[in-house]
């Protein structure tokens, strides 16, 4: 402790609220300035020896300002940044993004949320929020703004989502010592009743043939195996030849592939997984079509591709195909992310394990459960059925129907969709809508 030097430069060496403080003075290491600089630090000495040493006083600038006035450096700080400036930046410094262009192996974010949170700061925090200063971030401010994205007919999931995102970035400013505490409320979403997936309106079977009919000649293959799997947009479009296990009937999904940012891959949304396709022999059937098929283009990399052997983009797919086709069968404008909901609303209907089903689909049964529980074949209110049966007929374990339990037949569930027309989203995302309804036909 006391006064020493480094480089060539004088500091001062001591302790005050259990903290080592080692404060430059800009003196040279001279005799005459280790002098000064002695006097000096036996002010600070006896300053602290009587109580009365203010940090502040004598180091204005010094580097341990924020440990000894964290409130009065936040405050400080909070005075010279805008909302909008520390969006950006915050925002840019969770880039999943390396500067090549790649993404990061072990980024916190993937790259299809980071350009979710970006779209929220610029859609709706900035023009909100922007200019003011960061300390003028008040809590009832925050509440104004999310009633003001109900009255805008935002769902209360999308209103939560957006000011999520704000909260995040206050956490974080409140750790680096811009703020003294988060000024936005943290929102706690209420467990709702299980509903269809907003803006869900798939497609009977009879629609999907007519659709498979319709479509550019080209792309039916891609279509047809999408309807067969139930895949996400980013999933089917990223699927490599060198993925698929002809001998198993297996398909790896390593990447999905988003078009936007020049094709960016990442790790699929719920991670890697292997799908045993076997229960549809027709998809491997095409594969080994579209293999043969490459030969024309030289181009043996994606399986599925435009006319020239280029990876596809799923925004351009739903305006210039999906869409157009729709269009042309007077089916109801809907978005292309309803193929997914096509294939698991249609594969519950028919009986299929909800399990199975969000394997292949890469979700949770948890969201089956929440957002297609309506379509499983067993909820025709006949539930107590089965296990009736057993007491008219213990040794043989079937249904009032006949069938035995293992292998009853449900009745046959088609989507009807909803009437709703407008609000099409684009390839891939998911924004909010009605319900879907369900009509019974018997056999």
């Amino acid at each position: 402790m006391g006064v020493r030097s480094k480089t060539g430069k004088l500091f001062l060496d001591f302790r005050w609220r259990g903290r080592r403080c080692r404060e430059f003075t800009g003196l040279g290491d001279t005799k005459e300035n280790r002098q000064k600089a002695a006097a000096f630090f036996k002010v600070i000495q006896g300053q602290i020896a009587l109580g009365t040493f203010d940090y502040r006083t004598h180091f204005a600038n010094g580097a341990r300002l924020a440990d000894f006035y964290p409130r009065e450096v936040a405050a400080e700080r909070a005075k010279k940044v805008r909302v909008g400036d520390y969006l950006d930046a915050w925002h840019k410094q969770r880039s999943p993004f390396l500067p090549d262009g790649t993404v990061a192996q072990s980024a916190d974010l993937h790259p299809s949320t980071w350009m979710h949170d970006e779209s929220v700061i610029r859609f709706h925090l900035k023009p909100a929020f922007g200019d003011l200063r960061i300390d003028e971030l008040t809590p009832s401010r925050c509440k104004d703004f999310r009633k003001s994205l109900q009255d805008k007919k935002l769902s209360g999931k999308s209103a939560s989502n957006i000011l999520g995102v704000l909260h995040k970035a206050m956490a974080d400013a409140v750790e680096d010592g811009t703020l003294q505490a988060n000024p936005v409320p943290k929102l706690t979403r209420h467990r709702r009743r299980a509903v269809a997936r907003s803006n869900s309106d798939p497609l009977t079977v009879a629609e999907v043939k007519q659709f498979l009919r319709a479509v550019p000649g080209w792309y039916r293959d891609l279509y047809d195996v999408w309807f067969r799997l139930g895949w996400r947009p980013s999933e089917i479009l990223a699927i490599r030849f060198d993925w698929l296990d002809f001998q198993r009937q297996t398909v790896h999904i390593k990447r999905g592939r988003i078009a936007r940012w020049g094709g960016v891959e990442a790790a699929p949304k719920t991670g890697e997984r292997e799908v045993d396709c076997n229960y549809d022999p027709a998809i491997f059937t095409i594969f080994r079509r579209l293999k043969r098929r490459s030969l024309q283009t030289g181009k043996r990399d994606f399986v599925f591709t435009d006319e020239e052997g280029n990876p596809l983009s799923q925004e351009r797919l739903h305006k210039k195909l999906w869409l157009p086709t729709l269009r042309t069968l007077e089916l109801r404008a809907r978005g292309q992310y309803n193929i997914r909901d096509t294939f698991i609303s249609l594969a519950l209907s028919a009986g299929e394990d909800p399990g199975w089903v969000a394997q292949v689909c890469g979700t949770s049964e948890r969201m089956i459960f929440e957002h297609y529980r309506k379509f499983m074949a067993n909820l025709r209110r006949e539930d107590g059925r089965r296990i009736a049966g057993l007491y008219r007929n213990p040794r043989s374990i079937v249904g009032s129907d006949g069938h035995s339990v293992g292998t009853h037949e449900p009745e046959r569930l088609v989507s009807a969709g909803n009437s709703r027309k407008g609000g099409v989203e684009a390839g891939g995302i998911e924004p909010p809508s009605e319900g879907v309804q369900l009509r019974r036909l018997r056999a």
